[in-house]
């Protein structure tokens, strides 16, 4: 066994184990845990594979910024625990989950035996930074753009949520509730 085989064992077991206790935990902020987990050990397959721009990407980007912004928006939503499913419906998820998986192998089987055409990979140029950059903002310039507003508009409709959910409304300014010196007796 090589080194680069242990580590993909070891990561993979531990992505799994961290994707269960994303989707098990009853607490949202341990979900958001477990779900940072899964985004460090996906980072450190990246690594092993030699994807080094994708795994710091896969850090900076999703272990950083967009796992600051979901625990911002559970805890700003102030998200208590849920209350656990009836036994029928995880009976139900459980075979779908079965279901899905067996269809994955299924379909991973069929492509498995297929070969690639001659001119599949069309230079030393692919994966580099460089190539990545000119083809997302050439090509996919559109596409990138339109997430950015997306994620944009999840922000401020989570905002919203918040502040409806208040007790004392968001018409409440910060002069509001100042208290004036004059009104505790001091002149």
């Amino acid at each position: 066994m090589t080194t680069s085989l242990i580590v993909f064992a070891v990561c993979a077991a531990l992505a799994i184990v961290s994707a269960i206790g994303v989707v098990a935990s009853r607490n949202p902020v341990y979900s958001a845990l477990f779900l940072l987990g899964n985004l460090l050990t996906m980072a450190v397959m990246f690594a092993a594979l030699n994807a080094h721009f994708l795994a710091v990407a896969q850090i900076i980007v999703y272990a950083g910024a967009i796992m600051v912004l979901f625990l911002f928006v559970i805890m700003l939503l102030n998200v208590k625990t849920e209350e656990r499913a009836s036994p029928l419906l995880v009976v139900i998820g459980g075979l779908a989950a079965v279901s899905f998986g067996a269809a994955l192998l299924k379909s991973y089987a069929a492509i498995a035996h297929v070969a690639l055409p001659a001119g599949a990979v069309t230079g030393s140029n692919n994966g580099t930074v460089k190539a990545l950059g000119l083809d997302l903002f050439t090509n996919y310039v559109f596409p990138f753009e339109v997430a950015s507003l997306l994620i944009i508009a999840a922000i401020v409709g989570a905002v919203m949520l918040s502040q409806k959910l208040r007790p004392h409304g968001p018409d409440k300014t910060l002069a509001a509730q100042v208290v004036k010196p004059q009104e505790q007796g001091v002149k």
